[in-house]
C-alpha cells in the first residue's frame, strides 16, 4: 500500500470513529434528579441545539392518548339503567379487547382448517452470471474459459399433506375449542360491564337518597333549633338547650356535607364504568322507592345448579380442557410418520456463451412429482417431552377448571345468602326508620309543649336520620346483591335480561 493510500485509509477512519452517534442526551443526565417534562410550547415543537441537548433531556409530551368524549349524553335527559348499560358497551374498550380477541381466535381455527388444502405456489427466477473456470492449457492457452449465462425461470408447485394420522384434525379441534372459550370470555367481559354499571348505578342511587335522608335530617335539626330558641325566648328554656339543639344542627350539617362526598365518589364509579370523562355531567333515574319482593323464588340447590349450567367462565375452561386433549392428540401424530405429495412444473429459458461465443439457448419444460415419506425414528426425546408437556397442561387445565368450579359454587352461594340476609336488613332498617319516627314526634311535640327534654329530642332526631339513611343504603344494597347473584349465576348476558338481576 502506498505511503499516500495509507494516510487517505487512516484520515477515512478517524472520520468514521468521530461520526460515532452521541446519544447521551437520550437520557436524564444525573440520577438524582427526575426528568422533565416541556414547559412551553416552544420547547415541545422545537429540539435542543446538540451542545446543550444533554442538560435539557424532557420526556416528550404524550400526542397518542386522548382526553374521552362524553358526546352522546345528553346533559337534562334522565337515563335508567337498561340506558346506561346500552351506553358503556358500546364505550368501554373491555368489550372491545374482548370481542377482538375473540375474532383472532376464530381467524386462529381458519388457519388451522386451511391445513387440510394444498398450497400452491407460483415463482419465477431471472438473473445473470459470469463464470469463470480452469481449463488446460493445451486446448486453451489462457488456462481458463468464460461463460456467460443470462437464464428465467417460471415455475409452479404444489405440496399437499395426504396423511399425518389425525394431526390435522387435533390442530382444528384444538383452534375451534378456544375460539369458544374466546367466545365464552367475550361474554363474561360483557358480564362484568354489566354489572360494574349495574352496581355503580345502585350505589349512586343509594348515595342520592342518603342525600336526601341527610337534607331532611338537617330540616329536622333546624326545626328542632327554632323550637328551642323560641322557648328560651318565652322564658321556660336554658341557654344549654339551645346550645344542644345547635349542636345538633351542625351536627346534621356535617352528616350531610359527607353525604355529598359519598356522592361524587358514586357517581365517578358509575362514569368509570361506562366509560365516561370524569366532567361528564349525568343524570339517572331514581329506584329507591321501588318496592322489593320478599325473598328469592329458587332454593339455593337450584341456583348453583344453573350457574354451573350458564356461567360463561366454567364455559371456557371446560373448552381450554378440550383443547388439551386436542394438543395431547396432535403431539402423539408427531411421533407417527407423515406422508405427502409435492410436484413442480417450469419451462426454464436459458442463454449461455462460452468465451464471448454466440449465446445458444434451451426452452425446455421440466417437472416432477415426488411421495415423501417422513418418520421421526430418534430426535434426542424432543417430541416425547413435547407430549409430556401436552399431558402436563391438560393436568393443569382440569385442576383449573376444579378449582373454578370450586370457586363458582363459593361465589354463587355467598351472593345467594347475602340476597336473603340483605332483604332482611332491608325490612328491618324499615321497621326501625317507622319506630324513629313515631319517636321523633313524640319527642319533638313533648319538648314544644314543654313536658319533654332536648336531650329526648335531638336524641330521637339523630336516630331519625341515621334510620332514613340505613334504608336508603340497605335498598341499594339488596339491589347490588341482587345484580351479584345474577352475575354469579351467568345471567347478565345483556341489557334486556337485566330484570332478572333483581332478586325474586
Amino acid at each position: 500500500m502506498q505511503p499516500v493510500s495509507r494516510q487517505l485509509f487512516a484520515a477515512g477512519g478517524l472520520v468514521l470513529l468521530c461520526a460515532c452517534a452521541d446519544t447521551s442526551y437520550l437520557a436524564p443526565a444525573a440520577p438524582d434528579v427526575p426528568a422533565p417534562f416541556p414547559s412551553s410550547e416552544a420547547e415541545r415543537t422545537t429540539p435542543a441545539p446538540a451542545a446543550v441537548a444533554s442538560t435539557k433531556f424532557a420526556i416528550p409530551p404524550n400526542t397518542a392518548v386522548e382526553f374521552p368524549s362524553s358526546a352522546g349524553i345528553g346533559a337534562n335527559h334522565v337515563y335508567g339503567l337498561v340506558e346506561l348499560i346500552d351506553i358503556a358497551q358500546r364505550r368501554n374498550p373491555a368489550t372491545r379487547v374482548a370481542w377482538e380477541e375473540a375474532r383472532q381466535a376464530a381467524i386462529k381455527a381458519g388457519i388451522a382448517e386451511a391445513a387440510y388444502l394444498p398450497v400452491l405456489t407460483a415463482s419465477a427466477l431471472a438473473g445473470y452470471e459470469r463464470l469463470a473456470f480452469p481449463m488446460p492449457t493445451n486446448l486453451v492457452p489462457a488456462g481458463f474459459a468464460t461463460s456467460n449465462n443470462r437464464e428465467v425461470v417460471p415455475a409452479a408447485s404444489v405440496k399437499y399433506l395426504l396423511l399425518d394420522f389425525g394431526g390435522r384434525a387435533a390442530a382444528v379441534e384444538e383452534a375451534s375449542q378456544l375460539s369458544i372459550a374466546a367466545n365464552a370470555e367475550f361474554t363474561t367481559a360483557h358480564q362484568k360491564l354489566i354489572y360494574a354499571v349495574a352496581r355503580g348505578y345502585f350505589m349512586l342511587d343509594g348515595a342520592n337518597a342518603t342525600v336526601s335522608a341527610a337534607q331532611q335530617g338537617l330540616a329536622d335539626a333546624r326545626a328542632l333549633q327554632e323550637s328551642a330558641e323560641a322557648v328560651y325566648q318565652r322564658g321556660l328554656g336554658n341557654v344549654v338547650q339551645v346550645d344542644l339543639a345547635r349542636r345538633a344542627t351542625a351536627q346534621a350539617q356535617f352528616d350531610l356535607s359527607q353525604t355529598y362526598t359519598a356522592q361524587k365518589n358514586a357517581m365517578s364509579a358509575l362514569l368509570e364504568a361506562m366509560g365516561l370523562p370524569p366532567t361528564t355531567k349525568l343524570r339517572v333515574a331514581s329506584v329507591s322507592e321501588r318496592p322489593l319482593p320478599p325473598r328469592t323464588a329458587h332454593t339455593v340447590d337450584g341456583v348453583l345448579r344453573e350457574a354451573l349450567r350458564r356461567r360463561p367462565d366454567l364455559l371456557a375452561d371446560v373448552a381450554k380442557l378440550r383443547a388439551s386433549d386436542a394438543n395431547i392428540a396432535a403431539a402423539r401424530s408427531e411421533l407417527l410418520p407423515k406422508i405427502s405429495l409435492s410436484a413442480n412444473i417450469s419451462n426454464p429459458i436459458w442463454s449461455m456463451n462460452v468465451d464471448n461465443s454466440p449465446y445458444f439457448t434451451v426452452r425446455q419444460p421440466q417437472g416432477a412429482a415426488l411421495l415423501k415419506l417422513e418418520w421421526p425414528l430418534y430426535d434426542g426425546g424432543l417430541l416425547q417431552n413435547k407430549l409430556r408437556i401436552a399431558e402436563s397442561q391438560r393436568n393443569a387445565a382440569a385442576d383449573d377448571l376444579q378449582v373454578r368450579t370450586n370457586q363458582a359454587l363459593r361465589e354463587v352461594a355467598l351472593a345467594y345468602d347475602q340476597v336473603e340476609t340483605g332483604l332482611q336488613q332491608y325490612n328491618a332498617a324499615l321497621a326501625l326508620r317507622t319506630a324513629s319516627e313515631a319517636a321523633f314526634r313524640s319527642a319533638s311535640d313533648s319538648y314544644k309543649a314543654g313536658v319533654g327534654t332536648v336531650n329526648d329530642a335531638t336524641t330521637a332526631q339523630t336516630g331519625l336520620a341515621s334510620a332514613r339513611a340505613a334504608v336508603a343504603r340497605a335498598h341499594a344494597q339488596v339491589l347490588i346483591n341482587g345484580a351479584a347473584l345474577a352475575l354469579a349465576t351467568g345471567f347478565l348476558t345483556s341489557s334486556a335480561d337485566f330484570a332478572r338481576a333483581a332478586p325474586r
